[in-house]
């Protein structure tokens, strides 16, 4: 007992503890919740925007789609924009056009419209995601691993909010209007803008806030790189099993009789993230740039997910807890390395080149299930084709650079 109260007091002391970045902090939780939110408020409101805009199923579907495609595909040129203008610049501009796309979204008239309001919302979310790592090591220098965990809680709460909360308060205050709950939700993203710009104005220049010259040295990395590929096929993994079990959830319970079962394994299995970012909070600074917990946690969501196919009932959801808690804390580990291995721009620019793999990668997964499963009637064969690619990843981790002193390879992959 006394050894929990120990535990309990160092873990507060730590969290409370004045010498903590806080605004930083409070900046990246911020930001981070908006990594995901604008995406996620579409599916909610995918009823009205139909009946609205005469819209079909698949086209309602592209709206989830499409960003996350769209911050794949643009990974690159958000890096070199982000170079040109510097880190803190292009966070800034890249948020507000997150909120403005996002917004506009509620405004348009037309199917066109909306779709082309929802790729300039992508392009805005890719400069983001590139930027946010490279800031971490000039806003929480002594502090890396707590800062990537809480600009990955505020994204993992976006998503839940996002998610959960568009229905049942933002459209109610909206009045039933799904225009102007979009708007909503865009406003108080221009006031994290305004932190963001008043942040770049208080603070003396520094080299990753400012545009670097074009005769300063930079780190090459690009996609012929071996680590983009070994941090990039784990992410993969990781991003692939969460969107892949979210969308055959429905198809698999279904065709083993337990439909009823669906809405409570939706709402576990989307909880489970907070629960994995919370415990990155708790113990992130011990388990960042270690190869145990990475190898850990990809182990068990890839064995979580075949225990759900294998099992039913209740047994059934604990093990879609567990994958969903494990490829999650995974994701979390994966993302938090950039910071570690690199200074500068080229945070940005691995950043982008492993999640540009991952991305791709992740999208070509499931459609590989999804067209198995309809090929030959079996539901489970949906998430078999990601499933064995996770458990193929695996065998990455144990090559994985974990260290500034391990990242140094020149090796390429042809």
């Amino acid at each position: 007992m006394a050894q929990r109260s120990h535990v309990q007091s160092s873990f507060l002391s730590s969290i409370f503890s004045s010498n903590l970045p806080w605004g930083a902090l409070t900046l990246l939780w911020l930001v981070g919740l908006y990594m995901r939110l604008p995406i996620l408020i579409a599916p909610p409101l995918a009823g009205e925007i139909a009946e609205s805009l005469s819209l079909g199923s698949a086209a309602v579907g592209a709206l989830t789609t499409v960003p996350y495609v769209v911050l794949a595909l643009s990974m690159m040129l958000a890096v070199r924009f982000a170079r040109r203008i510097g880190m803190l610049r292009a966070l800034a501009l890249a948020l507000a056009v997150v909120a403005i796309g996002s917004g506009a979204r509620g405004i348009t008239l037309s199917a066109p419209l909306l779709f082309g309001a929802s790729v300039v919302m992508g392009l805005g979310l890719a400069v983001m995601q590139v930027t946010i790592p490279a800031l971490l090591r000039d806003w929480t220098p002594a502090h890396l691993a707590l800062g990537s965990s809480v600009y990955l809680n505020g994204m993992t709460v976006g998503e839940l909010i996002g998610a959960g909360g568009t229905r049942p308060v933002v459209l109610a205050l909206a009045g039933g209007s799904w225009q102007v709950a979009m708007l909503l939700w865009s406003l108080p993203a221009l006031v994290i803008v305004a932190l963001l710009v008043w942040r770049l104005r208080r603070r003396p220049q520094r080299p990753d806030e400012t545009a670097i010259p074009e005769d300063a040295p930079r780190r090459s990395i690009s996609l012929r790189t071996a680590r983009v590929w070994l941090m990039g096929v784990p992410l993969a993994a990781s991003v692939g099993l969460f969107m892949a079990t979210n969308a055959y959830m429905s198809s698999i319970l279904d065709a083993r009789g337990e439909a009823d079962l669906l809405a409570l394994a939706l709402l576990l299995y989307n909880a489970s993230p907070l629960a994995a970012s919370l415990s990155m909070l708790w113990r992130g600074r011990r388990w960042v740039s270690r190869r145990w917990p990475l190898g850990l946690f990809a182990t068990l969501g890839v064995l979580g997910l075949a225990a759900f196919l294998a099992l039913e009932g209740w047994p059934a959801l604990v093990a879609l807890v567990i994958s969903g808690f494990g490829i999650t804390l995974e994701l979390t580990l994966i993302m938090a390395l950039p910071p570690c291995l690199e200074r500068g721009d080229a945070v940005a620019s691995l950043t982008a080149g492993m999640s540009f793999v991952g991305y791709c990668l992740a999208f070509v997964m499931p459609m590989i299930g999804g067209w198995l499963a309809e090929r030959f009637a079996d539901a489970n064969l949906a998430l078999w084709p990601m499933l064995l690619f996770a458990a193929l990843s695996l065998c990455a981790i144990p090559r994985m650079p974990m260290s500034a002193k391990g990242a140094g390879d020149s090796a390429a992959i042809a």
